[in-house]
C-alpha cells in the first residue's frame, strides 16, 4: 500500500511537470507572438512615417482651377443698359512650371471652359436714331450665353514650400477665349432686328489676376476687346468689354 501510495505521488508529479511545461511552451508561444506583433506594428509606424515626411522636391501647384465670377459690362452706349445678374464660370487645367529651385516663381499655362452669360436692356428707338432721351424708347431686356475653349497663361508667385500645403498666391497674367457656341434670347422690334446691330466676337482676351491664401482666392478679368463687333448693316457703335469679379479655386 505504501508503495502505491508513493507510486502514485510519483505519477501525480511527474503529471504535474509536463502540465507546466506544456502551460510553459504555451506561454512562451504568445510571449512571442505579442512580440512579433508589435515589432510589425513599430515596423509598419515608422515606415509610415517615412512615407509622411518624404519630402517632393520636384512639387506642382494649382494645376486644376475652378472660377465663379459677376460680370460687370463696360462702356456701354446710352442705347443699352446692363439689367439682371450677369455671370461667368470656368473650369480647366493649368500645367505649372516654376522656375527656381524653390519652385515658388513660374508660370502656367492651361486650357479651360469658360460659360459666360450677358444680361442687358436695349433701347431700340434709340438705336435706330440716336438720342440721349430714353424715356419714351421701347424697352426689351436681352440675354446672350457665351460657350467658350479659355488658354489662360499666367506668371505665378507663391509662399509655398515642399512640405507647405497652405500658402499666400499672386498670380497675374492673360486669357485667351474662342467663343465656340452662343445661345441668345433677343427680342425683337417691329423695325429693327438684334442681329443687325450685334455681332459676336469670336476671339477674346483680356488681363487677369488671382490672390489669395489656401483655397479662396480672389479673381479678376478685365477684357481689352469689344464684346459686339461692328457689322455691314450696324449703324450704331457698341465698344462693350467686360469686368468679371468673382472668386477662383485651385484644387490641386
Amino acid at each position: 500500500m505504501e508503495a502505491f501510495f508513493y507510486s502514485n505521488q510519483l505519477d501525480l508529479f511527474l503529471f504535474g511537470n509536463c502540465t507546466l511545461k506544456k502551460v510553459s511552451l504555451i506561454y512562451q508561444y504568445f510571449r512571442m507572438r505579442k512580440i512579433a506583433l508589435f515589432f510589425l506594428f513599430w515596423v509598419s509606424f515608422i515606415h509610415a512615417q517615412n512615407e509622411n515626411s518624404f519630402v517632393d522636391d520636384k512639387y506642382l501647384e494649382d494645376q486644376i482651377y475652378i472660377n465663379l465670377t459677376y460680370i460687370k459690362l463696360t462702356e456701354l452706349p446710352t442705347p443699352i443698359s446692363q439689367t439682371g445678374f450677369s455671370y461667368g464660370i470656368g473650369f480647366g487645367a493649368i500645367k505649372d512650371l516654376p522656375f527656381n529651385e524653390r519652385r515658388n516663381f513660374g508660370v502656367g499655362i492651361g486650357l479651360g471652359y469658360g460659360l459666360n452669360v450677358y444680361y442687358f436692356n436695349v433701347y431700340y428707338d434709340n438705336i435706330i436714331s440716336p438720342s440721349n432721351d430714353t424715356s419714351s424708347n421701347e424697352l426689351k431686356s436681352n440675354k446672350i450665353s457665351m460657350h467658350t475653349v479659355e488658354l489662360p497663361f499666367e506668371l505665378r508667385f507663391r509662399t509655398s514650400t515642399a512640405e507647405k500645403y497652405k500658402f499666400w498666391r499672386f498670380y497675374s497674367g492673360l486669357k485667351l477665349a474662342y467663343v465656340f457656341a452662343t445661345n441668345s434670347n433677343l427680342k425683337q422690334s417691329e423695325d429693327f432686328e438684334v442681329e443687325n446691330v450685334i455681332e459676336i466676337s469670336k476671339l477674346n482676351y483680356g488681363l487677369t489676376f488671382s490672390a489669395g491664401y489656401n483655397k479662396w482666392n480672389f479673381h479678376l478679368y478685365y477684357g481689352l476687346n469689344d464684346l459686339f463687333n461692328e457689322s455691314d448693316t450696324n449703324n450704331y457703335n457698341i465698344n462693350i468689354q467686360d469686368l468679371r469679379l468673382g472668386l477662383i479655386f485651385y484644387l490641386f
